[in-house]
């Protein structure tokens, strides 16, 4: 029997059967994309010293009062090199510094110049206190948040945690995806198990590299994808393998009412789940199970619709929220303006490929036909526009939840 049920009913259920993932401690680089579970502070200042912000001659300020009405020619006494300790500068001298060096004891300044087999500095103006220079813990100071909690790691945390002394940081890690496409006309299933399944013309399976895609992009790992025929024991077996290495298992297509159709009796009598008609256009067939195991934790299943414009929908609709809720992260759907109207779905929430006014986030048009929308439109689209199940008409002027593909 196949339930309906809204789409904010769906995605409440699916969230139900996931929790954030267990914190992990990894290396720096491994944790990229990862999402920090506790503030990191800085132990040490970075830099500990004072250094050269910029290749040039370390020099007393004070010693360029007056340099533009009477121009100062000071002597290159030595040369800074980063990783050295501090050396000494006497007054009225110069010493050379690469970027990264310590400043010497008594300079205050750095002159950004060509150091290139220099014996003296000659300066006609003067120079300010802390020009060219980054100060003792310019970047991070003792006991500066460095990353604070809930943060999704990028380039430059990964960086400022390395110059405060982390290796290794503890995280969410990203969550494990398997998909599974299901249907005996794809290409490249395991009908060799069943020859007499594969079709003649196969057909190339589009929505496994979108979801891929989409759940990468969302901080997700695909650990597996592939393809399988109608065939129920098949379907078992290859989701019970997935259900192994994945912390959540999502299965594509197969989930009409079509005596060749499989998806739906497997997950009902295998996994406790259920097939449902979610008042969602397009795409309005999904399914929820659980697999269960006895050597590892309940693993969530979804079954999607398998085709890519439905299965981009379902992400946008209720998946994106599901791989945000296992890496302890909520969705932001920020709102756009809509520039063009059309008619809307009575009784179901719609997902609209969109795309952005020049230059902005805050206006928005439909891309092709909001009833119909096609493979071509998502690929035209910079994200999708949701449009509440309530709704019946899109004005122009009104605001909607956008989903960005593109950052």
């Amino acid at each position: 029997m196949v339930t309906s049920c809204s789409l904010e009913e769906h995605r409440a259920d699916v969230l139900a059967l996931l929790a954030p993932l267990s914190p992990l401690d990894l290396t720096l680089a491994d944790a990229l994309g990862c999402v920090a579970v506790a503030d990191l502070v800085a132990r040490t200042a970075v830099p500990a010293l004072g250094i050269a912000a910029t290749d040039g001659f370390a020099v007393r300020s004070s010693d360029t009062r007056g340099a533009r009405m009477r121009p100062v020619t000071l002597p290159v006494t030595h040369d800074v090199l980063p990783g050295n300790g501090p050396t000494r500068l006497m007054p009225f001298t110069a010493a050379r510094i690469a970027r990264g060096g310590a400043l010497p004891h008594g300079a205050d300044a750095v002159v950004a110049r060509p150091t290139t087999a220099a014996v003296s500095l000659f300066l006609d103006a003067e120079v300010a206190v802390g020009e060219g220079v980054v100060d003792e813990g310019g970047h991070w100071g003792v006991g500066d948040v460095v990353v604070a909690a809930g943060t999704r790691l990028g380039a430059g945390h990964v960086a400022s945690m390395a110059a405060c002394g982390y290796a290794t940081v503890r995280v969410r890690p990203a969550p494990r995806v398997a998909v599974v496409a299901v249907g005996s006309e794809l290409r490249g299933h395991i009908a060799a198990v069943h020859p007499s399944l594969a079709p003649p013309e196969p057909t190339v399976d589009a929505s496994g590299p979108l979801l891929a895609a989409m759940l990468t992009s969302a901080g997700a790992r695909v650990v597996r994808t592939l393809a399988v025929p109608d065939d129920g024991p098949l379907l078992r077996q290859a989701i019970d393998d997935a259900a192994l290495q994945a912390d959540l298992v999502i299965t594509l297509g197969g989930v009409s009412d079509d005596w060749h159709d499989v998806v739906g009796p497997v997950l009902t009598r295998a996994y406790g789940g259920e097939l449902r008609r979610v008042r969602l256009m397009p795409g309005d067939r999904q399914g929820l199970g659980t697999v269960d195991s006895r050597d590892t934790a309940p693993v969530a299943l979804l079954a999607l619709p398998g085709d890519p414009v439905d299965v981009a929908a379902a992400f946008a609709g209720y998946g994106i929220d599901a791989i945000m809720r296992m890496r302890g992260l909520g969705v932001v759907r920020p709102t756009a303006t809509v520039q063009q109207g059309w008619q809307a779905p009575f009784g179901f929430a719609q997902v609209v490929p969109v795309r952005r006014g020049e230059g902005t986030r805050d206006r928005v048009e439909p891309v092709g036909d909001p009833a119909r929308p096609l493979l071509r439109d998502i690929a035209a689209a910079d994200g999708v526009a949701l449009v509440a199940e309530d709704t019946t008409e899109v004005k122009k002027g009104d605001a909607l939840p956008i989903l960005w593909w593109q950052r």
